[in-house]
């Protein structure tokens, strides 16, 4: 049984209620179970289902530990990427800005006018509550439709394009309107994990996020980036994702 749906029974009241290492120890013999007395591709599709709730509660959890932010902004000072190679008082655009914890630092560390878009209501409420900062603009607007009001000299897309359909004429598009000099972004890497080729031979998906259109090999992202008219001049592999900056290689894409 999934676990998103065991969570929702009546009886997790009466779990709750039993000494704190029953609960963990029903869980693991169910698991040896499973593991051990059913054919392995039916072990395997279970336990990789077991792990997708797992992992969707440990994203939540990790949220709430960091006060709202995921913990993993933290951790993998993954920011660093992006306001290392922004300078003071460039214009930066970041597109699909989220809940805006990089369009902050971008602004605090890098020195940088930043503005954020997206598209989510939400996210950009706890945006401008939690981050708020005098070189630090939210705009809610859905980039794929929205025309910038002004030029940028960066544009950051941080774990956006991968959901997005037509990116290339998308990148061509931004580049084109915005005058940017270059553009820094980070996507998921497809090699990330010996998981993936072995849920894709089970029949599974076996993407980091149902809602991704692709995921990236190094020379996926390099050649998209070309299609792009966008040249890469840096790709780093850190943490199964890819950080690239990428120019305009032609002059009328700017």
């Amino acid at each position: 049984m999934r676990l998103s749906r065991l969570a929702k029974r009546p009886w997790r009241a009466f779990l709750s209620a039993l000494p704190p290492r029953v609960p963990e120890r029903l869980f693991r013999s169910w698991v040896n179970v499973l593991a051990e007395r059913r054919r392995p591709p039916s072990a395997l599709r279970e336990l990789f289902a077991l792990d997708d709730d797992l992992q969707r509660e440990l994203d939540r959890v990790a949220m709430r530990y960091d006060g709202g932010v995921h913990a993993k902004h933290r951790l993998t000072r993954y920011h660093d990427f992006f306001v290392e190679r922004v300078e003071s008082g460039e214009r930066v655009l970041d597109v699909g800005c989220g809940k805006g914890e990089l369009a902050h630092d971008l602004a605090e560390r890098s020195g940088a006018e930043v503005t954020g878009v997206d598209w989510n209501d939400r996210s950009l409420a706890f945006a401008r509550e939690r981050f708020a900062h005098p070189s630090l603009r939210f705009v809610e607007a859905d980039v794929r439709s929205w025309a910038p009001d002004s030029e940028f000299d960066v544009l950051v897309l941080s774990n956006i394009l991968e959901h997005l359909p037509d990116r290339v004429p998308l990148l061509r598009r931004l580049i084109g309107e915005t005058r940017a000099s270059r553009i820094l972004l980070r996507v998921p890497a497809i090699d990330r994990h010996w998981h993936v080729p072995l849920r894709a031979e089970l029949g599974l998906t076996y993407f980091s996020d149902p809602t991704h259109e692709v995921e990236y090999t190094r020379a996926e992202l390099e050649r998209e980036l070309r299609e792009a008219w966008l040249e890469p001049v840096e790709v780093v592999a850190r943490w199964g994702e890819l950080w690239a900056e990428a120019r305009p290689d032609r002059p009328d894409a700017r």
